[in-house]
């Protein structure tokens, strides 16, 4: 084969490649279309616009210039649901005055004693405590001055850990308070409280002395603090019912029962 021939056939083999590769590019610049990928249709989005203009338009013409004066009704308040006052259950006092001494308690008590009053370790507990729910002068010389040794609690003993004194961080009435707090709270105790005039005669009493408490050198179980209950723990002594006065007889029927009596006895004694 002569030389001229060969160079022919590359040229044209060289070409086929060629044209092969531009056909294999175009297609791939060029895929064919498929399922999913079809144009989004001009029609649907005619009709999408129609919707946007015409709902813009009246929601334009109903909404009063969108300003707040034209859909605010003068005089409107907001209704409260029936049963419902919208405001917090006011506080008796007795439950403010018990709410003092827990604010008393958790920040002075609460470490050691817990919030749930079971104590910890060798601190005692104090729910149902026998020293908490008997005699408050007792209760009121351990708060103020300390205490410190064994100490029996529900039949189990205590003391490993000293109860430091309070009466220089805790004024009268906080002392009163955290005591009424830890009665009620723990000792189920609402029908008295402890006052701040009973602290203060506890601490002219009591609070001279130099160091801590032992168990043996408390006061007996029952001894209450002196002092007189507020008024406002007093129960409300319901007002009697006054009996309703008879109705009086009306003048006329009175006057015609006595006159048939009259008549009555005339006819009596004529027969007589």
């Amino acid at each position: 084969m002569s030389e001229q021939q060969e160079n022919r056939d590359y040229d044209h083999k060289q070409s086929v490649r060629d044209c092969a590769s531009i056909a294999n590019h175009q297609t791939e610049e060029n895929p064919k279309p498929h399922q999913g990928t079809e144009p989004f249709p001009v029609w649907l989005l005619i009709i999408c616009v129609i919707i946007l203009i015409v709902g813009g338009s009246y929601v334009g013409a109903n909404s009063g210039g969108f300003e707040f004066a034209n859909n605010n009704k003068s005089g409107y308040e907001p209704g409260v649901p029936a049963g419902l006052s919208g405001k917090a259950p006011e506080l008796s006092e007795f439950e403010k005055y018990v709410k003092g001494g827990e604010a008393v308690y958790k920040a002075v008590c609460n470490g050691c004693h817990q919030a749930t009053g079971a104590g910890q370790g060798q601190i005692p507990p104090l729910v149902e405590s026998e020293w908490v729910i008997n005699g408050t002068e007792r209760f009121a010389q351990i708060v103020l001055n300390g205490i410190r040794g064994p100490l029996i609690v529900k039949g189990v003993s205590y003391g490993g850990q000293e109860m430091p004194a309070q009466k220089g961080a805790l004024n009268n009435k906080q002392v009163a308070q955290v005591m009424t707090y830890v009665r009620s709270k723990f000792g189920n105790i609402n029908e008295s409280i402890v006052t701040k005039e009973m602290i203060e005669i506890a601490r002219q009493k009591f609070g001279d002395r130099p160091n801590q408490y032992t168990s043996a050198e408390l006061s007996p179980a029952q001894t209450m603090l002196p002092g007189d209950q507020p008024e406002w723990l007093a129960p409300e002594e319901p007002e009697a019912e006054a009996e309703p006065e008879p109705e009086p007889e009306p003048a006329g029927e009175s006057a015609r029962i006595d006159s048939g009596q009259t008549g009555n006895e005339l006819i009596n004694s004529k027969t007589t």
